[in-house]
């Protein structure tokens, strides 16, 4: 059962820890908000970790060379109550066999059946898009 320990010091920072790792989170303020990441952005990270893990992971994907796989994923904010209204995320995904861009919908499909994103999207909507193009493998050194 995943366990976290979340340990507010001084009133500057969040040490949590799982499994014997520990990340501090700085919540010291400047003006463009707290020095490290706010409850959002923290819940952004653990669906884009997810959801990327879970796509890479999926059998089209899994022994297939992927050049670029990069996610955006965006919160739009409610007030009273203040919550996350809608996520929206976008992934770009950059493959080198062609015969993978048939198969977008279905790693759309794939990359929101993780277990944040299956949580999450019983109570707020969450829209992932992905973008896959092909790139090229550089076989010849350039010159020097």
């Amino acid at each position: 059962m995943p366990r976290i320990v979340a340990e507010y010091q001084d009133r500057q920072r969040i040490v949590f820890t799982a499994r014997d790792r520990s990340m501090v989170n700085v919540r010291t303020l400047r003006e463009d908000g707290p020095v490290g990441f706010n409850s959002t952005e923290l819940l952004l990270i653990a669906l884009a970790n997810c959801s990327l893990g879970t796509l890479l992971n999926h059998p089209l994907l899994l022994d297939r060379e992927v050049m670029r796989c990069e996610a955006m994923f965006n919160a739009e904010m409610q007030q009273n109550p203040s919550k996350v209204a809608s996520v929206i995320g976008v992934i770009d995904l950059v493959v080198t066999d062609p015969a993978l861009l048939a198969h977008t919908a279905e790693l759309e499909a794939a990359a929101c059946t993780c277990p944040m994103c299956n949580t999450i999207s019983e109570a707020t909507p969450i829209r992932t898009e992905i973008r896959m193009r092909l790139g090229a493998i550089d076989l010849v050194p350039s010159p020097a």
